[in-house]
C-alpha cells in the first residue's frame, strides 16, 4: 500500500496551480516536528499527535455508538513538498449516532462553524473522522456518500477509529470507491507543553528527520486496559467481601449464644434480632 497520488499539480515557483480551491504554487511554508514515517515528494497527510489523541479520547467515550467530528488544519509545503496537515479536531456535538451509523445534523454543522470562526479562522476543514465500535476500519457505502458529498476535495480525508480494537485508518473516496491512505504522525510540541502552531521557516532550514523504523500509516497503538476483566474483577471482589461479612456475622452470633464473647448488650440484641 503506497501513498496515494491525489492529482496535485507539481509545485513550481511563480506559477499558479489551483487544486480543490487551493493555490499549490504559493503555499505557506512551515516546519513540522519529528515525524513517524518518512517524508516524500508525493502529497502526504500529516496528523498532529495531539489531534489523533483527541480523536481516540472522543471515540473511547462512546464504545457502543458511533461519534464523529471534523479535522482542522491546512495545506502547506516544506523543502520536500506539499502536505495536508491535521492540527486540531472539532467534536461533532449534537450528532446522532447508533452502533452502525452517525449523522451530522444541522446543529452539528452550526457548532462546527461557530468554533471554526472563533478558534480557527485562518484554518480549513481538511477532513472528518468517525468511529466504528467493534466493526473494524473501512468506509461503508454511507461513509463514502458522506465523504464525497461534504469532504470530496482532493486534500480532504476520512479518519476511522475503532475504540474497541484501538485500530485507526485514513481513507479517501472517489466515484463511489474508498481507498486507504498512508499518513505520517507528528510528535508535536503541544503534547510536551510547547508551541501549538507550526513554525515558519526560511530557505536555510531543513525538514524534520523521520523515524525510519516505523512504517507510515500505522499509528502507535496505545496500551488499552481490558474493561471486561476490570469490571468482572470488581464484581467478584464484592461477592467475596459480602460472603466474608455474612460468615463473620454468623460466627459472631454463634459465639454470643455460646457465651464465649463478652459483647455489649446492644450488639447482642441486634444479632439476636
Amino acid at each position: 500500500m503506497g501513498v496515494m497520488q491525489l492529482g496535485v499539480p507539481q509545485i513550481v515557483e511563480n506559477e499558479t496551480n489551483f487544486c480543490g480551491g487551493i493555490d499549490f504554487g504559493h503555499l505557506q511554508r512551515v516546519k513540522i516536528g519529528e515525524l513517524i514515517g518518512p517524508r516524500t515528494a508525493a502529497f502526504q497527510f500529516v496528523i498532529r499527535q495531539s489531534a489523533l489523541a483527541h480523536v481516540r479520547e472522543h471515540g473511547d467515550s462512546s464504545p457502543r455508538a458511533e461519534i464523529c467530528g471534523v479535522l482542522v488544519g491546512d495545506v502547506y509545503r516544506d523543502d520536500i513538498g506539499a502536505f495536508a496537515y491535521v492540527e486540531h479536531i472539532i467534536e461533532g456535538q449534537s450528532a446522532t449516532g447508533s452502533a452502525g451509523q452517525v449523522t451530522f445534523t444541522a446543529d452539528t454543522w452550526q457548532h462546527i462553524q461557530l468554533l471554526m470562526d472563533k478558534q480557527y479562522p485562518d484554518l480549513r476543514i481538511v477532513g472528518w473522522y468517525h468511529t466504528h465500535p467493534g466493526h473494524g476500519i473501512f468506509l461503508s457505502d454511507m461513509d463514502i456518500f458522506l465523504h464525497e458529498s461534504f469532504f470530496g476535495l482532493p486534500w480532504q480525508c476520512a479518519l476511522v477509529y475503532d475504540p474497541r480494537s484501538g485500530e485507526e485508518g485514513l481513507f479517501t473516496a472517489k466515484q463511489g470507491q474508498a481507498e486507504r491512505l498512508e499518513y505520517l504522525i507528528e510528535a508535536d510540541e503541544a503534547s510536551t507543553g510547547g508551541s501549538d502552531k507550526p513554525t515558519a521557516f526560511g530557505a536555510e532550514s531543513t525538514a524534520a528527520n523521520p523515524a525510519p523504523a516505523v512504517k507510515p500509516g500505522k499509528a502507535p497503538q496505545n496500551p488499552r486496559k481490558n474493561r471486561w476483566f476490570g469490571t468482572l474483577g470488581r464484581f467478584f471482589l464484592a461477592i467475596i467481601g459480602l460472603a466474608l461479612f455474612t460468615c463473620m456475622g454468623a460466627l459472631a452470633g454463634l459465639l454470643i449464644r455460646m457465651q464465649h464473647l463478652q459483647i455489649p448488650d446492644w450488639i447482642q440484641n441486634m444479632v439476636r434480632g
